[in-house]
């Protein structure tokens, strides 16, 4: 892949947001509303492997399913390869489908428990009528060799509860490649693994996506793992973007407060240090009285409570291609040595 073509923005959110309504009732009547994204900005590259980092319910996987047209963004335009995917209707529509697709967070839900691995995987080529070089059973074995099931024909007949987690998983991962897709969200596919399994399913997809040169969307709540897997990571909290930036600047220097509490979780096993070395979490949450501040306001530590709780920040460049959502970035951005 040319430099040219590594620059190209595969993926694009402007101005994203998503609300929805929890009520009871067929009117729904009184409703409250769910911001679940709050005006997003996001630029992914084409061919790169893209972090998206926070913590369970700050958004990630409304971003996932947006972008795969699983739902519908409330306000904003999402585009892939400079196409808004709104606009996409009838045979568009499929091509986009064939070419953008998702690895899902729970293979025991994502898998038909009635279908065989070679049915399973053999599914979306049947849906979308692909000519091959080669035939139907062929591409699947070759597919599953691929993400490590391996002689695959031992697998073909099985089905999902004769599978290991880590089995099923793969077959989820070679249920979305069969297609050979552009574009692949990955929606925290180890969370329902242990340690060692997951790093060989991380391993799996740096393999194919340097590969097929595709594009990858990692969600993770793991900044550890984004930092395995990424060229660049956006961290969200509450439904807004609060830093961006290569992946190795992210962790060495993070600017924002909220990644810097996701840094401080990390394991520091065999560090001689006991404390934690950016403390910018409270002890107790602050109570909020407005809305239109800082979103991490509550919980921040360092925030002046007529600014932060005043004004929101904006994303703004601290380093090259390095930007963050806080008033205090520079003012705390860390030392080059940590």
């Amino acid at each position: 892949m040319t430099a040219l073509e590594f620059n190209r923005i595969a993926i694009t959110l402007d101005k994203v947001t998503k609300v929805y309504r929890s009520g009871i009732g067929l009117h729904r009547s009184g409703a409250a509303k769910v911001i679940a994204l709050n005006e997003v900005d996001l630029a992914v590259r084409s061919g790169e492997i893209f972090g998206l980092v926070g913590e369970s319910g700050s958004g990630k996987t409304t971003i996932g399913r947006l972008i795969v047209r699983l739902e519908t963004p409330s306000a904003g335009t999402i585009a892939v390869n400079d196409v808004p995917i709104a606009q996409m209707r009838g045979g568009v529509l499929k091509d986009f489908r064939r070419r953008t697709q998702m690895i899902f967070q729970d293979p025991y839900q994502s898998l038909n428990p009635y279908l065989s691995v070679l049915d399973t995987v053999a599914e979306p080529l049947t849906i979308h009528k692909r000519p091959a070089p080669v035939t139907t059973r062929v591409k699947v074995i070759q597919t599953l060799e691929m993400v490590g099931l391996s002689p695959a024909t031992e697998f073909l007949s099985s089905y999902p509860h004769q599978l290991s987690g880590g089995q099923r998983q793969r077959v989820a991962i070679a249920r979305a490649m069969v297609l050979d897709p552009e574009v692949v969200v990955a929606d925290e596919p180890t969370s329902m693994l242990d340690a060692s399994i997951s790093v060989q399913i991380y391993q799996i997809l740096a393999n194919i996506q340097r590969r097929k040169h595709m594009t990858l969307l990692f969600i993770t709540h793991s900044l550890a793992a984004a930092h395995y897997l990424c060229d660049r990571i956006a961290v969200i909290y509450r439904g807004h973007i609060v830093e961006t930036g290569p992946a190795k600047s992210i962790i060495s220097a993070p600017c924002h407060p909220y990644t810097q509490a996701l840094i401080d979780a990390l394991p520091k096993y065999g560090h001689a240090w006991a404390e934690k070395r950016f403390n910018t979490l409270r002890a107790h949450e602050r109570t909020v009285t407005n809305t239109n501040g800082c979103p991490f306001f509550a919980r921040c530590s360092r925030a002046d409570e007529n600014l932060c709780e005043a004004r929101r920040p904006e994303l703004c460049e601290i380093e090259d291609q390095h930007d963050a959502a806080c008033f205090f970035a520079e003012e705390f951005k860390p030392g080059k040595s940590l």
